[in-house]
C-alpha cells in the first residue's frame, strides 16, 4: 500500500522571504525526521541554493 508523504509548498514573489522561511523551518526540524528541499531557480546565479548551503544544507546542483 502506498503511503502519503507530507509536502509543503513555499511560493511567492521575489524578495518576500521564501528562503528565510525555509531556513527557519530547517532550524526547527525534529532530529528524527528526514527532509528534502527542492529549490527551483531560474537565472545564471543560484542564490537560494548558495544560501542554503552556507547554513549547512547539503546541496546537489
Amino acid at each position: 500500500m502506498k503511503q502519503a508523504i507530507p509536502t509543503s509548498l513555499i511560493l511567492g514573489f521575489l524578495g518576500v522571504g521564501k528562503t528565510t522561511a525555509i531556513l527557519e523551518l530547517l532550524t526547527s526540524k525534529p532530529e528524527d525526521e528526514v527532509w528534502a528541499v527542492l529549490v527551483s531557480e531560474f537565472g545564471e546565479v543560484g542564490i537560494d541554493g548558495a544560501l542554503l548551503q552556507t547554513d549547512g544544507a547539503f546541496v546537489v546542483p
